[in-house]
């Protein structure tokens, strides 16, 4: 374990490292820290990455021919198209012409297809995935060695990664759920096989176009069963806006690991935003281990409490905190979608049965809240000034009075204790109810404060101090409704509308 103090360190050499060329980041570091430690842990943070430090030949060529494999034949494999690159491998899309069939051939990039420990992490890759039978995560056909390079043969999985349909904004709460839940199901299948993905993000799942979740690189996955370690002890590994706080402290990662970027990925999703990105890697990070994010429900009003809740607990700074179990996550996904699914089929009337769960409201929720009752206290408080003036007024104008500003203070009164009630017992509603009561709550204000203004110029000759008290009260009324209420209504719902 490190403390928060070397790991603050590590990720500002980190970032200061990425501003300089590739040849001269070994230079920099040597400068920049004296800490041997402290030095190789941000080394091997860069190679994670794919990010060489003292190598300058970034032209050499694979297996004795050309950087580009496209056009060629590696084996049984005509080389089509490149897919994607990183700093450590490229993907390319080829045929197997022996078997007929479309796949994604994977290769080591130049400056690391000889590096033994690049090397031995490509086969672990190979012999994890292998070890997995789901269809949510791309299958691992083959590892060959040929002339001397190794080349990892996988399913190739047409569709956009999900980074490129949050690019487009907040996705529907349905398809967030049922990216969680097939995404949960392949990390289960994962974990029951100990294997831990480390590095899930939105660039790293895919969505086909039937609407099928998979998984890709377990570049950085580790197997509990593995005697091979490839990373040191306190070593930072993944990418800084999905790591866990356990990840970005260099502490041991385990199956909670992958279901803390699990619930990023889906708030992500639902919301559009990542909640802990910053600036710099070193803001982002101290968020991740300091800061709690804003409820999904405050960002994204349409987010259910379930839902809420499911985020919540992946996202706990504590890893026990977190699920005891990834199927625990798909039972509680399951249970949401089918509720959800219950909600939208025509005819029917009832959720599927849940334990009732409460979620706060949002913050601008609770100012509205807030008001209403203030409103309501201010009605109830100024019935018995209103009483006992209305003897200064003449018949039948006190008994009017009377009459009048009771009926407008009930009515109102009631109405804002109807919302403030569905706000805390049913909040799904209270847009709703909030939207069909706003002209019945304006008039009985108007009506209201009409009247005691009315009533001031009444009595202003005998109680002038009620009468300022009237006036002072109407025209914050009047304020209120007209003024502070929409704007709080606005900041309230304005994303749900």
């Amino acid at each position: 374990m490190m403390a928060d103090s070397d790991a603050r360190l590590i990720w500002e050499l980190y970032a200061a490292a990425l501003k300089h060329e590739p040849a001269a980041r070994g230079e920099y570091l040597e400068r920049a820290c004296p800490d041997l430690a402290v030095r190789a842990r941000v080394a091997s943070l860069l190679e994670s990455h794919g990010l060489e430090l003292d190598r300058t030949d970034t032209t050499m060529r694979i297996g004795g021919g050309s950087a580009s494999l496209t056009g060629r034949q590696i084996g049984n494999y005509m080389v089509q198209r490149e897919l994607g690159r990183g700093g450590m491998g490229v993907v390319y899309l080829a045929q197997d012409v022996r078997l007929a069939r479309t796949v994604a051939i994977k290769v080591l990039s130049p400056a690391y297809s000889q590096s033994p420990t690049v090397r031995q992490r490509l086969v672990n890759e190979a012999k994890m995935v292998a070890a997995l039978s789901h269809p949510g995560i791309a299958a691992v056909y083959a590892l060959e060695e040929i002339d001397g390079e190794l080349y990892m043969a996988c399913e190739y999985v047409p569709g956009a990664p999900l980074r490129a349909l949050v690019e487009s904004g907040p996705l529907p709460i349905a398809d967030v759920v049922d990216i969680g839940l097939q995404l949960a199901r392949a990390l289960a299948e994962a974990h029951t096989k100990g294997i831990v993905h480390r590095d899930i993000k939105p660039e790293n799942v895919i969505k086909t176009p039937s609407g099928v979740i998979k998984v890709l690189d377990f570049g950085l996955a580790r197997a509990a069963y593995t005697q091979t370690h490839l990373t040191q002890t306190g070593m930072l590994v993944g990418t800084p806006a999905y790591l866990a706080p356990e990840q970005a402290r260099g502490e041991d990662a385990d199956f909670r690991t992958d279901i803390f970027a699990m619930g990023l990925l889906m708030y992500e999703l639902a919301s559009g935003t990542n909640p802990f990105a910053a600036g710099t890697i070193h803001a982002t990070i101290a968020r991740i281990v300091h800061e709690e994010p804003p409820p999904l429900s405050e960002v994204q009003p349409h987010s259910p409490p379930e839902l809420d809740r499911i985020v919540e607990r992946c996202l706990q700074k504590d890893p026990r905190a977190r699920y005891r179990a990834t199927q625990e996550i798909v039972g509680d996904l399951e249970r949401l979608q089918a509720e959800l699914s219950g909600r939208d089929r025509p005819g029917s009337h009832a959720p599927v049965a849940t334990a009732p769960r409460q979620m706060a409201p949002s913050r601008s929720q609770r100012w509205l809240i807030n008001h209403h009752v203030v409103v309501s206290v201010v009605y109830i408080g100024l019935l018995y000034p209103a009483w006992f003036v209305r003897e200064s007024l003449p018949s039948p104008w006190d008994s009017a009075f009377l009459l009048g500003i009771l009926a407008a203070a009930a009515a109102g009164a009631s109405l804002r204790l109807h919302l403030w009630f569905t706000a805390i017992t049913f909040p799904d509603q209270f847009a709703e109810q909030q939207e069909s009561t706003a002209r019945w709550t304006r008039l009985c204000d108007l009506a209201f404060a009409g009247m005691q203004i009315a009533a001031a110029f009444g009595i202003s000759g005998t109680h002038p101090e009620f009468a300022m008290l009237f006036v002072g009260a109407a025209v914050a009324i009047l304020i209120g409704s007209f003024v502070i209420e929409p704007a709080t209504v606005r900041a309230a719902f304005s994303r749900r509308r």
